[in-house]
C-alpha cells in the first residue's frame, strides 16, 4: 500500500512540475520572442529585416499570409486555406492576421504554445527514464536553446514539426511502460498515447509532408526491432506492452499510410525513364543500358551519373535516387557552411558508405571550423558565436546521453527514442550538407538526446548527493 502511494504521489509531483514547466516556457517564448521581434532584430539588422523578420523564408511567408489575410476580409472565412502556395506557415499565420492584425507578433503567442506543450511532451518521454527533477532540467534545456529563436520568433514550420515529432515518439515510448499491465486495456491513459501519436502524425502532414514516409519507416524499424526481441527472449515485454504496441504501430501506420496516398495517390515509385520530367522542375534523364547508368540534370548544373543496385527493390532504389536529387539541388545552391560539396552520392551503396560520416555531421556539427566566422546573413553570423558556444556544452551533454544508454541498454524504451532520433539525425545530415540548415532541421531529435543527457548529469548528481549525505549520517 505504501509503494502505490509512493508511486501516487511521484505521479502528482511529476505532472505539477510538468504544468510548471508549460507555463514558464510559454511566459519565456512569447516574451523574448516579442523582445526579439520588435526590438533586438530592427536594431541589429535595420537593412535586411522586415517588420521583425530576419529568416528570409519566414519574410516571404508573412508577404503570403497578408495576401490571404487581405482575401479572407472581403471574401470570408470561407477563403482561408491551411496551406496558400502548398506553405502551411503561411495559412497558419493568417489565420492569427485575420484575427489580430497583419503583424508578424500576431503569430507569437501561437508560437509559444507550440513550444511549451512540446517541452512538456519532452519532459513526459525523460520521465520514462528519470525522476521528475532531472526530467524538467532535461525538458527545459530542449526548449531555451537560443537556437529556437529561428523558428519560435519568426514565420516557420519547424515548431510545428518537431511537436509533430516528439508526440510520435512518446506515444511509442510510453506503450512500452511495463507498468501498463496493472491498466484496463481501454484505459484513459493509453487512449491518449494512441490519440497523441496520431495527432502528431497530422501535425507532420501539416509542417512537412514528405517527412510521413520517414516516420513511417522509424516506426517499422521499432517493430521489426522489438518483435525480434521478444522473439529472442520472450520475457523482454510483459504481454500488456506487447498487445499495447502491436494495436498502437498498425493504427498510427496505418493513418501515416492513409496521409501519404491522399496527399500523392499517384506518386512515382520507381527511377524516372527517358524525357519524363521529375520533381515538378525541367530536370531530364537519360538512361545509358549497356552500364546501367542514369543521367540526372539538376537545372542543367552538377549532373552525376546514377549507378542501378541490381540486388535493391525498385522502390527504394527509387527513394535513394531521390535523396541524392535533393542533395544535389542542396549542393548547387551552395552556401558558406557546406560540407563534402565535393562527394557525390551517386548511387544506393554510396549513399550507404556515407550514413557513418552523415552520423559524424549530424550529432556534432557544427565542428569548430564554424563555430566563429562570416555568415551568408549578418543574423547567420550572430548565429554561429551562439551555436559555437552551446555546442561546447553540448558535447558533454552527448556524453552523458552515451554513458546513460550504455547503463540503461535492456529498457526498451530507450531503444525506441534513440533509434527515431538517430535516423531523423541521419537522415537530415545525408540530404542536407548545408550545416546551417542542418541545424535547424535535426533540433527535435538532436535535442531529445541532449535532454536525455542532461537528465543523466542532474541523475548522477542527485545520486551522489544522496550517497554522501548517507555516509555522513553513518559515520
Amino acid at each position: 500500500m505504501s509503494k502505490i502511494k509512493a508511486l501516487l504521489n511521484t505521479i502528482k509531483t511529476s505532472n505539477s512540475l510538468m504544468m510548471w514547466l508549460g507555463f514558464f516556457v510559454f511566459i519565456y517564448t512569447w516574451s523574448a520572442s516579442l523582445f526579439l521581434q520588435l526590438w533586438v532584430i530592427p536594431l541589429l539588422f535595420p537593412d535586411t529585416s522586415v517588420e521583425g523578420l530576419v529568416v528570409i523564408d519566414s519574410t516571404g511567408f508573412n508577404e503570403i499570409a497578408k495576401a490571404k489575410a487581405s482575401e479572407i476580409a472581403i471574401l470570408g472565412w470561407s477563403a482561408w486555406e491551411l496551406k496558400p502556395e502548398s506553405q502551411s506557415p503561411a495559412g497558419i499565420a493568417s489565420f492569427f492576421y485575420t484575427l489580430w492584425g497583419s503583424v508578424p507578433t500576431s503569430i507569437l503567442p501561437f508560437n509559444a504554445i507550440v513550444h511549451a506543450v512540446t517541452a512538456c511532451v519532452v519532459m513526459r518521454i525523460l520521465s520514462n527514464f528519470f525522476t521528475a527533477v532531472p526530467a524538467l532540467i532535461g525538458a527545459l534545456v530542449f526548449a531555451l536553446n537560443p537556437a529556437s529563436f529561428e523558428w519560435v520568433a519568426q514565420i516557420h514550420r519547424d515548431g510545428i514539426f518537431i511537436l509533430g515529432n516528439m508526440l510520435v515518439i512518446m506515444g511509442i515510448v510510453n506503450v512500452l511502460d511495463q507498468s501498463v499491465e496493472r491498466r484496463n486495456y481501454f484505459n484513459k491513459y493509453y487512449l491518449f498515447l494512441l490519440s497523441a501519436a496520431i495527432f502528431g502524425t497530422l501535425l507532420i502532414w501539416v509542417a512537412r509532408t514528405y517527412w510521413l514516409q520517414i516516420s513511417l519507416l522509424m516506426m517499422a524499424m521499432i517493430f521489426i526491432l522489438f518483435m525480434s526481441v521478444i522473439a529472442i527472449q520472450k520475457n523482454a515485454l510483459n504481454r500488456f506492452s506487447v498487445v499495447h504496441f502491436v494495436v498502437l504501430f498498425v493504427l498510427v501506420a496505418s493513418f501515416h499510410f492513409l496521409l501519404i496516398r491522399t496527399h500523392s495517390p499517384d506518386e512515382q515509385m520507381t527511377i524516372p525513364l527517358v524525357a519524363i520530367k521529375t520533381y515538378e522542375s525541367d530536370q531530364k534523364i537519360q538512361v545509358n543500358e549497356s552500364d546501367q547508368k542514369i543521367q540526372v540534370d539538376i537545372n542543367h548544373q552538377q549532373a552525376f551519373l546514377w549507378k542501378l543496385t541490381k540486388w535493391l527493390p525498385q522502390t527504394v532504389e527509387a527513394r535513394m535516387y531521390r535523396i541524392a536529387v535533393t542533395r544535389q539541388a542542396v549542393n548547387s545552391q551552395g552556401g558558406g557552411t557546406l560540407v563534402d560539396a565535393d562527394r557525390t552520392l551517386d548511387s544506393a551503396v554510396a549513399i550507404l558508405g556515407y550514413l557513418p560520416r552523415a552520423f559524424q555531421l549530424g550529432v556534432f556539427s557544427p565542428l569548430p571550423e564554424y563555430w566563429g566566422g562570416k555568415g551568408s546573413t549578418p543574423a547567420m553570423t550572430l548565429a554561429r558565436k551562439v551555436v559555437g558556444a552551446t555546442t561546447l556544452v553540448f558535447y558533454f551533454c552527448l556524453l552523458g546521453a552515451f554513458i546513460g544508454f550504455c547503463k540503461m541498454i535492456r529498457v526498451p524504451q530507450l531503444w525506441s527514442m534513440f533509434t527515431m532520433c538517430s535516423i531523423g539525425i541521419v537522415i537530415y545530415a545525408v540530404v542536407y550538407p548545408n550545416i546551417g540548415t542542418l541545424l535547424r532541421y535535426r533540433y527535435g531529435f538532436y535535442m531529445l538526446l541532449i535532454g536525455f543527457g542532461v537528465a543523466f548529469w542532474i541523475n548522477f548528481w542527485m545520486l551522489f548527493i544522496e550517497k554522501r549525505r548517507k555516509i555522513k549520517r553513518f559515520s
